[in-house]
């Protein structure tokens, strides 16, 4: 497979137990419309909070989209489609991009890792929330 940024290859590998595809050139990763989910279910990389900190503040996770995004046009290597840039969570500020056909995503670098810390992060939230706000949702 050809790599939708670069134009490198694009090699198999196993991430948590999941095979997707790597770039060797600009270690972007290409993952099928259900690999994200399953990576986030796995868990298996944990990050702690000094981690999860340097990243935010590194890629700019604040809950404001990234504008980078949106003058690139990546063609999906699978289908051919064209992708879309998504706000990965509605407004966490990562951006990733989805293939409009196929559903499957492109990751840059370390947008894999990004993703998993930002799930990890909203369920060490959750019982917290749960606390603050459960009586008002289940009303």
């Amino acid at each position: 497979m050809q790599c939708p940024m670069c134009h490198g290859t694009m090699n198999t590998i196993s991430y948590e137990g999941i095979m997707i595809e790597s770039c060797n050139s600009c270690d972007g990763e290409w993952l099928d419309a259900d690999e994200v989910k399953k990576i986030t279910d796995i868990q298996e990389k944990r990050f702690d909070r000094e981690t999860m900190k340097i990243m935010v503040e590194d890629h700019g996770y604040d809950g404001t989209p990234i504008e980078r995004h949106n003058d690139r046009d990546i063609v999906c290597p699978k289908c051919g489609k064209t992708t879309n840039p998504i706000n990965y969570g509605g407004g966490s500020g990562l951006i990733i991009d989805r293939c409009a056909g196929c559903h499957g995503f492109w990751l840059d670098d370390q947008e894999l890792e990004g993703v998993q810390m930002l799930v990890e992060g909203w369920q060490h939230e959750l019982e917290a929330d749960l606390l603050k706000y459960g009586k008002r949702l289940s009303d």
